[in-house]
């Protein structure tokens, strides 16, 4: 059986690629996903009170103490690039750590080089050292009021709002509401990235807020119950968790989502990211090949950025996979200036995905606007990855 794959050439003229639809109404006011006995109070989608730490501060970039739930303060910096202001407002980002981490400084001045402002805030009631940065992720508890730190989902028997993931991800929200309070800041245009856990409370963010114009989970996902990789043993063995780890967070966001990973990533695996994109309303894959797992790994990773410009500055986008490859024809999209130069078919004969999975590659066929890959059983496992004329990966799902 061979599996075709349409690219219209050598690229989609402009007028006809499949561009996402922009985002015209947004719930503004509150809550948008409200699962059974999940319920964040409306006053975190208002502008929280605020006061700065100074001593933090690392230049143009400033530190403060946001309210969030529960009389609970959070750290965050927030930056915005030169030239923003109220009558040319910019394109922003929220930025969410993982796990033993906190709010990174150059991870805000890395999106406002781009053009973006930024707020990275902390997650776990602690704040970051002087010389904290996502290469040095060192930390220390927060000298303000603050939530439960990550608990690795033990805490999930508690009420919920007293769960880790539920002030975790009001201080998302809050800090998001932060950042649209600055002049300069184009709200409208807004989008969520995290790494790990953050990749995790990203995915959380976008149904939860209905805010976001776009979102790019790196490693992190839900539905890992499923899933052999280790974030999967959290949610199977702690009572509870399967609240977070549900799919309909993303069934309900409407923001495009672009899911960042690699085939040997030790927390999370291929199959958990796949049913997150089908799940999703506008999901979409990349695989880096070698990504190894880490905060400034995962920050710097390029087709996140050039996801976002798709999307806020409307400059020319990755290549888009159109379809499901268990459909028998594997539909993608290609930039009218790009050509695919590299196709291959990634495949393990494995039943598990995990990080031990040994994975072949056979170099697939293109032949006039189509890419051809072997699609026979023995395969227990494979997606397509493409690499574009500027170096950057787009993938199918694993199948």
């Amino acid at each position: 059986m061979m599996v075709g794959c349409t690219d219209k050439g050598a690229g989609t003229p402009e007028d006809t690629f499949p561009y996402y639809p922009q985002r015209t109404q947004m719930k503004e006011d509150g809550q948008y996903y409200a699962p059974e006995g999940v319920e964040f109070p409306a006053s975190l989608w208002q502008t929280p009170a605020s006061e700065r730490y100074e001593a933090l501060d690392r230049g143009e970039i400033k530190a403060y103490f946001i309210q969030s739930v529960d009389d609970t303060k959070v750290f965050c910096y927030v930056g915005l690039p030169d030239g923003a202001s109220a009558e040319d407002p910019v394109p922003a980002v929220v930025l969410v750590h993982g796990a033993l981490g906190t709010a990174f400084y150059d991870w805000v001045r890395a999106w406002n080089d781009r053009g973006y402002a930024a707020v990275a805030m902390d997650t776990e009631g602690r704040m970051p050292k002087t010389d904290t940065s996502t290469y040095n992720a060192v930390y220390e508890t927060s000298v303000m009021p603050h939530g439960p730190a990550n608990a690795s989902f033990t805490d999930c028997t508690k009420p919920i709002g007293e769960q880790w993931v539920y002030h975790a991800l009001a201080s998302v929200i809050a800090s998001a509401s932060f950042l649209k309070s600055f002049a300069g800041v184009d709200s409208s245009r807004m989008g969520i990235t995290g790494v790990s856990y953050g990749g995790f409370l990203t995915c959380l963010a976008v149904g939860y807020d209905d805010r976001y114009a776009f979102a790019a989970p790196v490693y992190g996902c839900l539905s890992n119950a499923e899933g052999a990789g280790e974030f999967g043993s959290y949610i199977r063995n702690n009572e509870g968790a399967d609240l977070w780890d549900d799919t309909g967070a993303l069934a309900a966001g409407n923001a495009p989502i672009l899911f960042v990973n690699s085939d040997t990533d030790t927390h999370f695996t291929l199959d958990s990211t796949a049913r997150c994109i089908r799940a999703a309303k506008y999901g979409a894959a990349t695989v880096i090949p070698g990504l190894t797992h880490g905060h400034a790994q995962g920050a710097e990773v390029r087709e996140v950025f050039v996801f976002a410009d798709e999307i806020c500055l409307k400059t020319t986008p990755l290549v888009r996979v159109l379809t499901f490859p268990e459909n028998g024809e594997i539909g993608i999209a290609v930039p009218e200036s790009v050509k695919v130069s590299e196709a291959v078919q990634r495949y393990t004969l494995s039943e598990t995905v995990d990080s031990s999975t040994e994975w072949a590659e056979e170099k697939a066929t293109l032949s006039d606007g189509y890419v051809f890959v072997s699609a026979e059983k023995y395969k227990r496992h494979y997606y397509i990855l493409l690499r574009d004329s500027r170096g950057l990966y787009a993938a199918s799902v694993l199948v």
